[in-house]
């Protein structure tokens, strides 16, 4: 086993839509939010709508950890992609997350994480980590802590603070990797049949704190 961090590119797109699917595949909430029907080229679409990302949003920054001892195909195993706020944040809409969503419950919980984004951090200058997934079969071999410090490491350069939203699969590494809590948002989504009450962790890391 050899990991690489590297810079990830729009070739890199599709693999990372493949890679999310998987990894949010056993999402309790993924019923909710995402019922279907979905088209099949979903993975296109979504593969399209990252690099359209990509190129529209100065921000935007890529990642990706590979495993050298792979197939060339198959090498990449996880993915971040990561954004450089130099400048304010300013509200705007929401992504359109396409056919086979729930509109209603992406608006309730994304709509409120970005509210809590802006919050927090919308007059701050800061890096913020907006995706981080690492594909099933490779977890917990080290690929998504590579990820993380690299971002810290990332945002250490520029003296600005690190920040995240994390979902309770991520909670404990994140922590690991020097943040911490600064809020819990949580969102009832028991109209559509949730038993559970859906919880996003808003994190936070001095960079310059961490030895």
């Amino acid at each position: 086993m050899t990991l690489e961090l590297q810079p990830a590119t729009e070739a890199d797109a599709r693999r990372s839509a493949e890679i999310e699917g998987a990894a949010y595949a056993s999402n309790a909430f993924n019923e909710i939010l995402f019922p279907g029907p979905h088209p099949p080229d979903a993975l296109d679409g979504r593969a399209k709508g990252l690099i359209a990302e990509l190129h529209n949003d100065v921000t935007t920054r890529w990642s990706k950890v590979i495993d050298t001892d792979l197939p060339e195909d198959e090498q990449m195993i996880a993915f971040a992609k990561w954004h450089i706020q130099a400048e304010p944040l300013k509200p705007s809409p929401l992504r359109d997350f396409g056919p086979g969503s729930n509109a209603e419950a992406c608006e309730l919980l994304f709509g409120g994480a970005k509210q809590q984004r802006l919050r927090f951090w919308g007059d701050k200058p800061h890096v913020y980590l907006s995706l981080l997934y690492t594909d099933p079969k490779y977890q917990g071999r080290g690929a998504g802590g590579m990820l993380v410090r690299h971002v810290v490491d990332e945002a250490r350069k520029l003296g600005m603070i690190a920040c995240l939203q994390s979902s309770p699969a991520g909670h404990e590494l994140y922590k690991k990797c020097g943040f911490h809590d600064i809020d819990c948002l949580f969102t009832d989504l028991s109209k559509w049949g949730a038993t559970e009450t859906h919880r996003i962790w808003t994190m936070m890391c001095d960079p310059s704190q961490i030895p």
